[in-house]
């Protein structure tokens, strides 16, 4: 579905607070990232995507989605945050039921947010509790349940949970805590359909009643267990293939280790072992593994007060003693009591089982009995066993590489940063502009040599290689052409195509008398503005500001006919004044030949920023309407519905512009370029510790789909509690990487310092809430770095609104400016009746100028054009060169300019294998050229000096317009070559200069004035890389070109020759120009045309008898 997409005319205002970026995850106009999320099994080995072990679900792409159970609460939730941490032995504690009023009440649900699960997949939650609880001594069936989600919908009702199988048959699997009486139980159960959301239900509560419940994880897949025994279904050689390990043997009782499971030790000397011998000098199994003994016990009942038996292991090596004995290195011990143990048994079978879990790697397992009544001889061991330890759903990188921002064409170097908390990072380049050539320390992360502008990704890998990629977006630029938006301006050295509207031609227009500067709307220059006067009362259905074309055609023209539109106006208002509420006193209005054919009420907001005009504070964005493919239209008015109030009596209106609605640019999309907070694109999770989970009877259990926060999609919302009886609900976001590490941070002022903070944007279905509530007045949002506070954020701007009232989904956003890694939304002002917010989820954005330049810091313009003369007259020392040549790529060109370049910035202005040469010397006839290379500093084009150049870039088409200084600017329509981190001091005082260094013979002159002088006898390069000798004076070379003459006229004829040091020398052609008659034809480029007939001369202007004439 196309966002926002509708036949009936809807009037928004859409923002253009773009990151103007390439981040891995950008929203697109249906408010959506992307997200691809593989499918896994265990049911079929052979299969793909086969989960070889269980796998737990942790980590940050894992996280607790909602908690609620239905009933009262006795005592409060305890370390929730353990549910989806790293560590697999902790726990969370949810509160005893105090009542039986429910049979059946949600306690947990964890989704994971990188994977989906098939259907047949076991699932289930470990859970940890006393020995002595009830929940180990029924059938947990009765007591508990698991309900399956997808994508945040119920696929499954509640499944009965079963107790999890091992391999002993036993269905047990009951794990002993070391250093506690505490035991481990696993509840599981298999899914009826494809998941990737687990839910705990209790089920029996009255056999639980007034008992903590303790989890520790939710997992998915099968436990992985082998015998350490030659048993070929699921013994030591099935271990080896599975782990790739080499020939492992096996050593101890050998009835504990042969191939029949049935076979059995007798415990007559009170312990028994098993070595197993790994020929690779690894141990045999990793830290982490549970271990386990499969026993038989005749009088189970009778084990007496102090029974207990003790697991102990020891390391793959032995230590010799002075006699030369080998003894075994014992690792670690645990000892598992009497209570553990009556539960380990099946009492009518006597069948038993002891399980601990490894803290170290190990080889061998001994297991011993002590203080048993019963006798020895009694108890018989079959099998020791292990369950290898469940791998993570995901992992926390810890790196938090500097987020994707924008940079500066200012800057030259940026640091990349990361988390004090991990060390050891190497940095390495992923990708850069073409042509650009910087250089990457790759252990402090210092770029260097950035010149190009465009997108750099760097990749940060950890000692764990863990790895994490940001992109700088350096020297940003928005061009609305190459984004299907067509502004509705002149621009300079170009026939004009718009116009007024006014009341002639028998238009039905009426058009505002009082509207002032109207024909400021006509200008490229984006940040000048038509405005209405203060106090004057605009009546209904009044235009108040139009545009048509002058010549009658469509507006849309450069829309595709089968596409559909966004039409409208950039406007801006006081702060107070364009407000959602006030957007249903404009309409736009289209026209053709002066009659409507399209036109309705406003009905959305989006904003573009906020700032101020003078002393104003100001809130500025797009109004626009919704106009299906086909409308032909030569005239757009923005008019008034009702009567300005004194809050919107002065509106300012800047340019109109048509999009194409098919696009991603802009005009269609709030979050165009907004790089998301989520787990795939920053490695955000939810902190879990910090957050605050209500449960409030009037409107439900709190916070619910949290992880639908920072899943990519904006349209999927977490639903937020509001009331007064709340006590202030919150929720922690990690956003993954550190916001707001600019690399110019220390030496910005504090009011350059609050643009360069990245705006927080949350996605929400409700701006207001259904008391008329304000959100902005609701909830606050607190930045963290490292868990220190930065800001409290209150300021709330309205980014974008699709529909106004109840229920209406927008955009607020937040300016910031210290960096940080957290942020926590919570409420700060009561509601005075229970509600909820849905918030769809949250991006990082920065502002773009008006003109498509980035907001983050000023970046200074040098423009040089080839159909101008230099006048520009200011000291520039880190400015964004824009030179507009024509040049022929691979051939040699003239070329002067009043800046000097070094290596890298000839080869990130004219391409990586562009060739600089300076003229050297006359002799015999040849005119020499000398190959150009950088100086020990890298210096390598020198201001003034005239050369010749053969580019291999490709320039760039633009048709911009440039800041130049205060209120100049220049707007150049065409190709470009553009580099960063140019010096230029004022040279307008001499526009011509001559290489006085080397005259041997000739001297080598260039000129920044338009149109130049060449005198006849000279010698010229032509576009086609041949040397022209002038038989006549040419009036009308552009700028930035050279050209050479002989000290004393030869009469003879010259060759041209550049030098190689690599190679031999390369030959150019010299053309003799035939002397100019006063009849002759000359293009503005000084060349002779082939014919002196002007009737079969294409259209353009030129040159004859030194008088300019256009031929139309």
């Amino acid at each position: 579905m196309k966002y926002l997409k509708s036949l009936t005319l809807k009037m928004c205002v859409i923002a253009a607070a773009l990151l103007l970026a390439s981040p891995a995850v950008a929203v697109n106009s249906n408010g959506r990232g992307t997200k691809v999320k593989t499918v896994y099994q265990d049911t079929d080995p052979s299969a793909t995507n086969y989960l070889k072990i269980r796998r737990a679900l942790v980590g940050p792409g894992c996280t607790v989605n909602s908690v609620g159970d239905g009933v009262k609460v006795a005592s409060g939730l305890k370390n929730l945050q353990n549910l989806c941490n790293d560590n697999l032995d902790d726990y969370a504690s949810f509160p005893a039921l105090v009542d039986a009023t429910v049979a059946a009440s949600p306690v947990v649900s964890i989704k994971d947010n990188k994977h989906y699960y098939a259907k047949g997949t076991e699932a289930g939650f470990t859970i940890c509790t006393n020995s002595d609880a009830g929940i180990l001594k029924v059938d947990v069936s009765t007591l508990y349940g698991i309900k399956f989600f997808k994508d945040g919908e119920a696929v499954s009702d509640v499944v009965a949970v079963k107790t999890g199988q091992n391999i002993t048959g036993l269905g047990l699997s009951l794990l002993t805590i070391p250093g506690s009486s505490m035991v481990t139980k696993s509840f599981v159960a298999e899914a009826p359909a494809d998941f990737d959301e687990v839910q705990l239900y209790r089920m029996g509560v009255k056999a639980n009643v007034g008992e903590v419940l303790n989890i520790k994880y939710a997992f998915v897949g099968k436990a992985r267990e082998y015998t350490i025994s030659y048993n070929e279904g699921n013994g030591i050689k099935n271990y080896e293939k599975d782990y790739n390990r080499k020939t492992i043997t096996l050593s101890g009782d050998e009835k504990l280790y042969d191939d029949d499971l049935t076979n059995s030790v007798l415990n007559n000397i009170g312990s028994v072992d098993v070595r197993a011998t790994p020929t690779d000098d690894q141990e045999v199994f990793p830290a982490g593994t549970e271990i386990g003994f499969k026993y038989k016990i005749k009088d189970a009942l009778n084990l007496g007060v102090g029974a207990y038996t003790k697991i102990t292991l020891y390391s793959k090596d032995y230590k010799t003693d002075l006699l030369g004995i080998k003894h075994d290195i014992e690792t670690e011990n645990h000892t598992v009591n009497v209570g553990v143990l009556n539960l380990g048994v099946i009492k009518d079978k006597e069948d038993a089982e002891v399980v601990i879990k490894s803290t170290k790697p190990f080889s061998k397992a001994k297991l011993t009995f002590g203080g048993f009544n019963i006798e020895l001889g009694a108890t018989k061991v079959n099998y020791a066993f292990v369950r290898m330890a469940p791998d993570l759903a995901t992992h926390h990188c810890a790196i938090e590489a500097t987020a994707s921002q924008n940079v500066c064409g200012c800057e030259n170097e940026y640091q990349l940063q990361h988390s004090d908390k991990v060390s050891n990072i190497t940095w390495s380049i992923v990708s850069q502009p073409a042509d650009s050539n910087i250089s990457l320390d790759a252990q402090t992360g210092m770029v260097k040599n950035i010149y190009v502008p465009g997108d750099y990704t760097f990749k940060a890998t950890a000692a764990d290689s863990c790895t994490e990629t940001t992109t700088i977006h350096y020297a940003p630029y928005y061009n609305s052409a190459e984004h299907g938006v067509t502004l509705l301006v002149n621009n300079k050295n170009e026939a004009d195509k718009y116009a007024l509207s006014d009341k002639k031609g028998g238009s039905l227009i009426q058009i505002f008398g009082d509207t002032q500067n109207a024909n400021a709307i006509l200008t490229s220059d984006l940040t000048d503005f038509a405005y209405t006067n203060p106090g004057v009362e605009i009546a209904t259905n009044m235009g108040i500001v139009g545009v048509k074309s002058v010549d009658g055609s469509n507006l849309a023209k450069n829309v595709a006919t089968d596409h559909a539109m966004k039409v409208g106006f950039v406007v801006s208002s006081k702060a107070t004044g364009l407000t959602a509420d006030a957007l249903k006193l404009y309409n736009i209005q289209l026209l053709k030949k002066g009659k409507k054919v399209y036109g309705d009420a406003t009905t959305h907001w989006n904003g573009i920023s906020a700032g101020l005009i003078g002393s104003e504070k100001t809130e500025k964005g797009r109004l626009s309407i919704d106009v299906p493919a086909g409308t032909d239209f030569d005239e757009i008015v923005l008019y008034s519905s009702g009567l300005l109030g004194v809050d919107l009596d002065k509106l300012n209106v800047y340019y109109a512009y048509v999009s194409d609605e098919t696009m991603e640019n802009a005009a269609n999309n709030a979050l165009y370029g907004a790089e998301v907070v989520s787990v795939d694109n920053t490695d955000a999770s939810i902190d879990l510790a910090n957050t605050k989970i209500v449960s409030v009877a009037t409107i439900g259990s709190g916070l619910t789909n949290i992880s639908n926060l920072i899943d990519n999609d904006m349209n999927t919302y977490m639903t937020f509690p509001l009331g007064v009886d709340l006590n202030g609900a919150a929720v922690m976001v990690n956003v993954g990487k550190i916001v707001n590490q600019q690399q110019n941070a220390g030496k910005a002022t504090e009011e350059e310092q609050s643009k360069q903070g990245q705006k927080i944007v949350l996605a929400t279905n409700q701006l207001t809430l259904g008391l008329g509530v304000d959100l902005i007045k609701v909830l606050k949002v607190t930045t963290f770095l490292d868990d220190v506070k930065q800001e409290e954020l209150t300021d709330w701007k309205v980014l974008g609104a699709d529909v106004i009232g109840t229920g209406g989904k927008g955009y607020v956003s937040l300016v910031t400016k210290e960096p940080f890694n957290k942020l926590k939304i919570e409420q700060i002002n009561p509601v005075k009746a229970a509600n909820t917010l849905q918030i769809g989820g949250i991006a990082l954005t920065s502002d773009i100028n008006e003109d498509g330049t980035s907001t983050d810091c000023p970046e200074e313009f040098l423009v040089l054009d080839e159909d101008e003369t230099l006048d520009d007259n200011r000291s520039l020392t880190k400015a964004t060169m824009v030179f507009h040549r024509t040049f022929t790529t691979g051939k040699w060109n003239s070329l002067i300019l009043p800046v000097d370049m070094t290596a890298d910035q000839v080869k990130a202005a004219f391409g990586a294998d562009a060739k600089i040469a300076r003229f050297n010397r006359l002799k015999d006839n040849w005119i020499y050229f000398s190959p150009v290379e950088p100086d020990a500093d890298g210096n390598m084009l020198k201001a003034n000096i005239p050369y010749i150049i053969n580019p291999t870039k490709q320039p760039t088409a633009v048709n911009r317009t440039y800041n130049v200084g205060g209120e100049n600017t220049k707007h150049i329509n065409g190709f470009v070559y553009t580099v960063t981190g140019i010096a230029y001091e004022d040279l307008t005082a001499t526009r011509q200069h001559e290489d006085k260094e080397f005259t041997t013979g000739m001297t080598h002159y260039g000129s920044y004035e338009n149109p130049t002088v060449v005198p006849a006898d000279s010698y010229i390069l032509h576009r086609s890389g041949d040397m022209v000798h002038t038989a006549v004076e040419h009036p009308s070379i552009k700028s930035y070109r050279t050209w050479l003459r002989e000290t004393t006229p030869s009469g003879e004829t010259l060759q041209m020759r550049v030098e190689q040091n690599d190679g031999p020398s390369t030959g150019i052609k010299v053309i003799e120009e035939t002397a100019k008659n006063a009849n002759a034809v000359y293009n503005v480029n000084g060349m002779r045309m082939n014919s002196n007939n002007t009737d079969n001369l294409p259209k353009g202007v030129y040159i004859i008898n030194n008088k300019k004439v256009v031929i139309k």
